[in-house]
């Protein structure tokens, strides 16, 4: 038995329940690629670039090689947390992954270590370039090499030239058994019959017998096969291969052989050796080959694994950019080849500019592309409207063979289609953009509680008379924006004027009552943030979308007629936004932030590439993983291996000179030079949020006062405006 002291029990006081602990920072993948930590109100904590990564990769290490060996030749260069070896390897090199604690500790390996002797291999190391995952995988050890397929030539004698005639469309129609036989007709000796066609690309064992499918030519005369067999020929590349020292496999392309060429993909080691192979096979005529010529070109490659069931939605469109490469005598090719699992489509070049430049296109094949001007995505919400659906549909219906897309929640229009059809309707598109920019926009500016009965009672009528994107509301300025005619203004004018007149708008502000603090009407599904105040479901998420457009980071709670600072939780705007939704505002939170540090981090110097990298020192080289572009990160032009970044002095000039001939200004925060193309006097700085007078340069904390400001001092805000008091 336990005893236990009698005690009177104490007295307990009524204390409120603790606010629910700060959530932690969130990490989202952006753009395929960038790495971010966010919190609550989504700011930005930390950003992670797309050409960041801790891992570098190892290759021609040999298969015999032990973890304690790998991490003896990394260790001098930071500390390595994680070695990854293949499992198993039939082959007597194999490839190493390993992780250090930083991107610069990766870098200063893959420089170190390239090209260096490890247990007697020379070995590649390289920082890997991001791709997606499971989609595309990115190879430049390999060297394309084609050389003449053992063949025969025939001609063939035809009474008529419609005789002749019918045999190249017998040719034309499709291949005969591994070979695509070429026909054309033939002027000059040999000369046979009437009419001669020249056959070319013939298998090597063709026959009499065999050309009858040709509308049976009365004669035939032979040129003797460059060469027999084809097994002898490979077994005989191979050897070449071998002796050049570092090569480790060769892939011969199926049949059929068009244009009468065998095609292989040898693999080396690296980089370097393959480069170094190119350059000695090439031009060679082996005995094995028949004495014909070898090609042999070192390449970078990719190589996309698309689904069965998604390859034939793209696959006319991939055909036509081939012959559109083929037409413009590119130095680029795109190869198909079915796999058990996959359709892999293989894109190659000689330089990595020219197969990041096909890169963007395949890509843009396989998921559209997104309209911009000058590197910046475009968006009017006229598009979102059925009107402007209508009118992308008449773009559709006038240009064949091009689809656009709407995508009204990242604010984005996709264009998908060939290069020379995507380059017209872009044209049509960002000219629409410009005639919608011409119409006139005005503003009225409604006090707090009327601006919450406007939305309540006026905002749905005027919407269905004149369209939901003709009007936008920033609850936060407490302000309309209007983008028509004189007959919409004058129609909010008196909207505004109504919702003045009602009870909701006479009502006065009452502490501790749960009024919703965007529309101040009772709360409708109440959301309740940690501070306490209650919002509308509807209008928290309505404001959180506002942030596409505002740009304005951490989005904080409007209570208190927008004195509380509390930012919004990301938990509780996940519960009110639709996935989609939820990261397009991280999309827009991440862009706001990488302006506000306009000196760390810059976008890809790419044309339409949306990737950043953060600014590096002096000879510090990055690759893009989505155009591959190799960028100077210090000077942030294209790579200039071997040289020094280029003086800034021209560029300064003429900087200044596009000052000079523009409306453009100093921040009074922090000094970047700001350009005003329209718009009202009130400007925020994107970089440092402050508000600004743009014909004063006065600053105002929070915007409070500016418009009282403009009017007193420079007579007005610099657009048609309508104010109720």
């Amino acid at each position: 038995m336990t005893y236990r002291p009698h005690h009177s029990p104490p007295l307990r006081h009524q204390h409120p329940p603790p606010p629910p602990p700060v959530e932690p920072p969130l990490s989202i993948t952006v753009h395929d690629h960038t790495k971010v930590k966010i919190g609550p109100g989504f700011e930005i904590h930390d950003v992670l670039t797309s050409v960041e990564t801790p891992w570098i990769l190892l290759t021609n290490i040999p298969a015999h090689a032990k973890p304690n060996a790998v991490e003896q030749l990394l260790s001098p260069f930071g500390s390595v947390s994680d070695i990854q070896l293949p499992t198993s390897t039939a082959k007597s090199v194999m490839t190493v992954q390993a992780r250090f604690a930083s991107h610069a500790e990766a870098m200063q390996a893959s420089k170190a270590l390239d090209g260096s002797m490890f247990l007697k291999n020379r070995i590649s190391a390289r920082v890997p370039v991001n791709s997606r995952s499971g989609i595309a995988s990115i190879q430049d050890c390999s060297v394309r090499i084609q050389w003449e397929a053992p063949q025969k030539v025939a001609y063939g004698g035809y009474p008529s030239l419609e005789r002749a005639q019918q045999a190249i469309t017998a040719a034309r129609k499709g291949q005969s058994g591994d070979y695509c036989v070429y026909a054309a007709v033939h002027v000059g000796l040999p000369s046979v019959g009437t009419t001669t066609v020249k056959f070319t690309n013939l298998p090597p064992t063709a026959t009499k017998d065999f050309m009858q499918r040709f509308a049976a030519p009365e004669d035939i005369m032979w040129e003797r096969p460059n060469y027999t067999a084809l097994a002898p020929a490979i077994d005989g590349i191979k050897r070449m291969l071998r002796n050049l020292g570092n090569f480790l496999e060769l892939e011969v392309l199926p049949p059929p052989y068009s244009n009468g060429l065998i095609r292989a993909w040898a693999t080396f080691s690296s980089a370097t050796a393959a480069k170094a192979a190119a350059g000695a096979l090439h031009g060679r005529k082996p005995v094995f080959t028949g004495k014909t010529r070898i090609f042999a070109n070192h390449v970078q490659n990719l190589g996309y694994h698309i689904s069965f069931d998604d390859f034939p939605k793209n696959a006319q469109l991939i055909e036509n950019l081939r012959e559109s490469i083929f037409r413009n005598g590119m130095r680029m090719t795109i190869s198909t080849r079915r796999l058990p699992s996959s359709m892999l489509v293989r894109l190659s070049a000689e330089g990595v500019k020219p197969l990041g430049w096909l890169k963007a296109e395949f890509e843009k094949i396989l998921r559209g592309e997104i309209l911009r001007r000058d590197g910046v995505t475009v968006w009017d919400f006229f598009f979102a409207r059925q009107d402007g659906l209508d009118y992308l549909r008449s773009v559709e219906a006038k240009e064949a063979g091009v689809r656009i897309e709407a995508d009204k929640l990242r604010r984005t229009l996709k264009i998908f289609g060939t290069p020379s059809d995507r380059v017209t309707v872009r044209t049509i598109l960002l000219q629409k953009m410009s005639d919608l920019k011409t119409q006139q926009v005005r503003i009225i500016r409604v006090p707090g509680r009327v601006i919450g009965a406007f939305i309540a009672t006026q905002l749905p009528r005027l919407c269905e008379k004149f369209g939901n994107e003709t009007i936008f509301v920033d609850v936060g300025e407490r302000m309309v924006t209007l983008r028509g005619g004189d007959e919409l203004y004058e129609a909010a004018v008196e909207a505004v004027h109504q919702a003045q007149q009602s009870p909701l708008a006479q009502r006065p502000y009452v502490q501790n009552v749960a009024e919703c603090p965007v529309c101040f009407n009772k709360v409708v599904s109440p959301i309740t943030l940690r501070c306490g105040h209650r919002w509308c479901r509807t209008c928290l998420s309505q404001y959180l979308l506002a942030a596409l457009d505002n740009r304005q980071f951490p989005l904080t709670c409007l209570g208190d007629e927008a004195k509380c600072t509390e930012s919004i939780s990301l938990s509780t705007a996940r519960s009110v936004l639709q996935p989609e939704e939820f990261n397009s505002v991280v999309v827009a939170s991440v862009s706001a932030y990488v302006h506000a540090h306009a000196k760390e981090f810059h976008y890809c110097p790419s044309p339409d590439c949306i990737q950043i990298y953060r600014t590096g020192p002096k000879g510090t080289v990055v690759q893009c993983p989505s155009c591959l572009l190799r960028i100077c990160s210090h000077c942030h032009a294209e790579a200039h291996d071997g040289f020094p970044c280029a003086e800034q002095q021209d560029g300064d000039r003429l900087f200044k000179e596009w000052v000079a001939s523009h409306d453009v200004k100093n921040c009074p925060g922090c000094a970047i030079p700001i350009e005003r193309d329209e718009g009202c006097h009130h400007v925020t700085c994107i970089q440092c949020q402050t508000h600004i007078c743009w014909v004063c340069l006065q600053t105002f904390p929070k915007g409070e006062g500016i418009y009282r400001h403009m009017r007193e001092e420079h007579g007005g805000i610099g657009l048609a405006e309508h104010e109720y008091n």
